[in-house]
């Protein structure tokens, strides 16, 4: 029975270290990236811009076909217009016939005689008015100031495209310090284990030695102070080690108290970088210089349309409808219209010129811009070439401290067991191992961190 029980214990044991392995969150850097793109408002709100841009677009293209609407109307007249004529009035007589002396002969046959005046009003038109009509309207030429508006909105859409590019290209580079710092900080807190473990296991030494009187009480104070000063320092690396993770969650986009796992190891890598070719990959590839260059080109667009802006507009509209009445006849019919035009300003108190001046300003800025922003790009990867090959040599330079340091260790420690070597001596070799050790571990962190800018610097990201 209590083999049964054992044997229960075990295996919910066993379900509850699955259960919490299956819940934690396993991350290298590539994994953490990939995420980070994922969850990252700022990414989503940049393809939101850019889908604004695509449909500013489509709109501007719609612009350019025809135009076409419908309408219906009711119209009541309180009084309708009238037309009053006048037409006389005749009677048919027999006009009396006299002979030249005078006497009555007869009369002439009935001939029509005005008698009087008949007066009518004619309507122009009618109290109720009914209308259903579509109307097509085209524009035939405006100097290409429709043309330019469309490709206007091609460039935005390019240039949103770019945005949302540069925004993933620095959450990549911010992905990547936030997984390489909470990973040096792990690393670091390990290093620090162990020498704090060696540590430990000196301080018995001394105090095995002071025990059998080989070694004085100072010996052993000494040997516990080093010991606490490392266990502080351990804690405070400790702190900053969750502080580390705790910003890589955030900028994951992960739940704050989500348990994370860093699987990779900081491992030496021999890239270095070339100047002249990282500075022409960058001004042929970073975002912000394609956005610029595509706002370049929407300025020389607008000034297109400012100076178009006096010019005569060519159009034409065709109106279709179904009335009643249509004229002076009562009843339902059709009747159309067609109207060909030009129109032009002829004087916007001097709006339109200052208006293409304002463009002309606008163009000269956008090509000043350019010519800044390249300038601080052949800066930004000066620095982060000259940084990354920095780093390169000095992940050399602490790898070989590390390999003196170890030697030096146990060299030390050969020594102070033969009485060689004071207390003192053996601890500062213990320490400045460690210290080479995480020197070491800073360098390789520092390296890919430098490595993630530059990319980013050239365009790659």
């Amino acid at each position: 029975m209590r083999r049964f029980a054992l044997c229960i214990a075990a295996g919910l044991l066993l379900t509850a270290a699955a259960s919490a392995s299956a819940d934690t969150l396993r991350l290298n850097a590539q994994s953490a990236i990939e995420m980070a793109l994922q969850n990252n408002r700022q990414i989503a709100q940049a393809q939101a811009k850019l889908e604004e841009a695509v449909d500013n677009k489509g709109a501007m293209l719609g612009g350019l076909f025809p135009q076409v609407s419908a309408s219906g109307t009711y119209t009541r007249l309180g009084t309708v217009s009238q037309f009053t004529m006048m037409a006389a009035h005749e009677s048919v007589f027999g006009v009396p016939v006299f002979d030249p002396t005078g006497n009555y002969i007869g009369k002439t046959a009935p001939i029509p005689v005005a008698v009087g005046v008949d007066t009518f009003h004619l309507a122009l038109g009618s109290a109720n008015n009914y209308a259903l009509t579509g109307t097509v309207q085209q524009v035939l030429f405006t100097w290409g100031k429709g043309i330019n508006a469309y490709r206007i909105g091609g460039l935005s859409v390019d240039l949103q495209k770019q945005a949302a590019a540069q925004v993933r290209s620095q959450v990549r580079v911010d992905a990547t310090q936030g997984f390489y710092q909470a990973l040096l900080a792990r690393k670091t807190v390990e290093v620090m284990n162990n020498g704090l473990r060696q540590l430990k296991g000196h301080v018995g030494q001394v105090q095995s030695l002071y025990d059998n009187g080989m070694a004085t009480k100072l010996d052993v104070m000494k040997a516990t102070l080093g010991l606490q000063q490392m266990e502080a320092q351990l804690s405070q690396i400790e702190s900053g080690a969750d502080l580390a993770l705790a910003v890589l969650r955030n900028t994951l986009g992960v739940e704050p108290g989500a348990a994370v796992a860093l699987d990779e190891e900081l491992a030496p890598d021999s890239m270095t970088a070339d100047l002249d070719q990282s500075e022409k990959q960058a001004l042929e590839r970073r975002p912000e210089l394609a956005q610029l260059r595509d706002a370049v080109k929407m300025a020389d667009l607008a000034e297109r349309i400012a100076r178009a802006a006096n010019l005569p507009n060519a159009f034409l509209q065709a109106n279709g409808s179904y009335k009643n009445p249509v004229g002076f006849s009562p009843g339902w019919a059709t009747d159309w219209n067609a109207t060909a035009g030009l129109s032009m300003p002829i004087f916007t108190g001097l709006s339109n010129y200052n208006k293409l001046k304002a463009a002309q300003a606008r163009y000269r800025q956008t090509r000043i811009a350019v010519a800044m922003v390249e300038d601080g790009v052949r800066l930004e990867v000066q620095a982060t070439v000259s940084a990354l090959n920095q780093e390169a040599r000095n992940t050399a330079y602490q790898q070989k401290n590390v390999e003196v340091a170890e030697a030096a260790l146990g060299l030390a420690e050969q020594r102070f067991q033969n009485g060689l070597l004071t207390n003192l001596d053996y601890m500062d070799s213990q320490l400045a191992l460690t210290q080479s050790r995480v020197a070491y571990l800073n360098a390789l962190a520092n390296y890919q961190m430098a490595k993630a800018r530059l990319q980013k610097a050239v365009g790659q990201y």
